[in-house]
């Protein structure tokens, strides 16, 4: 499988598996996902990181916003089996300190599909998750507002621009 997710539901939990990188240009599927399963309810989301080669900071933020948004309904998201270098790149972003990341989880006997893009993400959409994901990761501490704050501030100086075309 090429860079992208594969997904299964048992009861109030989904499990997502990802494959190669997980970064802004895959989330907003992910993120259509994680919205739409939700919607009955309590939901436990499991990303499985075992397969995952890297990430960015757009995957890492949209899982902590989805985290908080599951725990007003009682969900969380779990992230399991990172490699040494993703779990790194979780504990110096901070999102390890709000999510649970659990290593050498065995494999879930499930009946994975794997997730098909949607309808195509615009600039403006793709912007939105992005500016999202970052405002999620700059509330966990201090040394993520000084390095994405400019970023951000450059992002929505860019979304300004694509909203007003």
């Amino acid at each position: 499988m090429t860079d992208g997710y594969e997904v299964a539901r048992c009861d109030q939990t989904v499990y997502v598996r990802v494959h190669g990188l997980a970064n802004m240009k895959n989330t907003p599927v992910l993120d259509e996902f994680l919205n739409r399963e939700s919607e009955p309810g309590p939901l436990v989301a499991c990303i499985d990181l075992g397969s995952c080669r890297g990430m960015d900071s757009t995957f890492m933020g949209t899982l902590v916003g989805h985290h908080h948004r599951l725990g007003k309904d009682g969900g969380k998201v779990v992230v399991v089996n990172p490699s040494p270098g993703n779990r790194r790149l979780l504990d110096m972003l901070g999102v390890s300190t709000v999510l649970p990341v659990i290593d050498g989880l065995a494999e879930v006997a499930a009946q994975f599909v794997t997730l098909e893009a949607g309808k195509a993400v615009t600039p403006v959409a793709r912007a939105e998750l992005m500016k999202t994901a970052h405002e999620h990761l700059i509330k966990l501490n201090d040394d993520n507002r000084s390095k994405f704050g400019p970023f951000l501030e450059a992002l929505e100086k860019d979304l300004s621009r694509l909203q007003t075309d």
